[in-house]
């Protein structure tokens, strides 16, 4: 069986949460229906949305919006920005963070090609927004900020509440992409100001097409994608909702965040670990700040070890890792973290990201290091032969 070592990008569903959706999965369910399965099937319905809602602390007068994954919540999001704000011409701007996910790379660049000024906040050396520079574009004709909560690559924690505090001094609202925080990290929708939060079932242990897009009360009003029956999620989602998979995301969900208290501690522990093996090999660094960073990521680059390559015969080795450089265009339309860490500009395709996860063992990391320092080995020894 591999080693998975890529829980940011996705986990194997746990059993506990299989366990949970078994009795409803491919039941015939009408939740408007009086029917005794029927209404019990909204009872687990009302149980799910009510853990969902307790996962970040969200008020009950807050909106939860489930849609088939992150990528579709923030298209939503900036769909509605974009229709009531920018093209009304009452706003004029977005602002991002330059780390932001690749998904959301691409509806920036569509923004910008129909008028949309976009602003983008460069990373700090240690791969946080740049608060300084955050404060000099943000105005009363921004639409919307948007903050990942933790970076999808390197797992640097972003400073959520300073953000928080420069939109509210101008009004503006804010979005927080949470999909790598959950379960890494607490999160509180009324300590942490935002108006809108997203994070998904795909990288928690839960199944996979499902997220919860958090809208607060007082935050602007969300258009629908699809048109459908309004008594479909107030009609902003044309969808009848799989009952088996939203009771499965709760699930999920309760089993992350119980596990915050105890079980991450055992994760760093054992990515900690990792780290410290994988920092023997000569010429290896680490991109992110260990403090800075969430408990289950190492993000390391390797001289002379082109990304993509190791991640490519690690899998064939039965261990999988992940490498945003083996993605087109997409690890550099971005700062790269090698640039961001002030290393040589030869390491800006090295990047390769480890992310652990509560399946995680002891004897999997230790069988892990010796398949990764053979792998950069071996490559090294190729890359001699060739004269590279």
């Amino acid at each position: 069986m591999a080693i998975l070592l890529n829980s940011n990008i996705t986990t194997q569903t746990m059993q506990n949460v299989k366990d949970t959706m078994e009795p409803w999965r491919d039941k015939a369910i009408d939740l408007s229906s009086k029917e005794r399965t029927n209404q019990k099937a909204l009872q687990e319905y009302h149980g799910a949305i009510e853990k969902i809602y307790a996962a970040i602390h969200a008020k009950d007068e807050d909106t939860i919006l489930l849609t088939s994954g992150n990528n579709e919540a923030i298209s939503q999001l900036y769909y509605t920005i974009y229709i009531r704000y920018i093209l009304t011409g009452r706003k004029n701007g977005i602002i991002a963070f330059d780390r932001c996910s690749i998904g959301e790379q691409r509806i920036l660049e569509l923004l910008e090609s129909q008028g949309c000024k976009v602003h983008r906040v460069p990373p700090t050396i240690d791969g946080t927004i740049d608060l300084e520079i955050l404060k000099e574009y943000v105005n009363t004709k921004t639409a919307l900020v948007s903050l990942p909560l933790v970076d999808e690559e390197s797992g640097v924690i972003q400073p959520l509440e300073e953000v928080s505090q420069i939109c509210a001094l101008h009004g503006v609202p804010l979005y927080a992409n949470a999909r790598d925080a959950m379960g890494r990290i607490p999160i509180d929708t009324q300590r942490e100001k935002v108006d809108f939060l997203s994070f998904e079932g795909a990288n928690i242990g839960g199944p996979k097409d499902i997220c919860a897009l958090y809208i607060a009360k007082d935050a602007p009003e969300i258009l629908p994608l699809i048109f459908g029956h309004q008594s479909e999620q107030a009609g902003l989602r044309a969808n009848i909702q799989d009952i088996a998979k939203v009771i499965g995301f709760a699930k999920a969900l309760e089993s992350a965040v119980d596990a915050l208290d105890f079980e991450i501690e055992d994760i760093r522990d054992l990515r900690d670990m990792l780290e410290e093996e994988l920092h023997k090999i000569p010429q290896s660094y680490s991109l992110a700040p260990w403090a800075l960073r969430v408990p289950t990521i190492t993000i390391m680059a390797f001289q002379g070890v082109h990304g993509g390559m190791l991640v490519d015969l690690l899998a064939k080795r039965g261990l999988i890792a992940y490498s945003f450089a083996s993605y087109p265009k997409a690890n550099f339309e971005r700062t790269p973290l090698t640039e961001i860490a002030n290393l040589d500009a030869s390491l800006k395709h090295t990047a390769v990201g480890f992310s652990l996860w509560f399946q995680n063992s002891e004897e999997e990391i230790k069988e892990a290091v010796k398949i990764i320092n053979e792998t950069v080995a071996e490559i090294r020894e190729i890359s001699a032969c060739k004269g590279e």
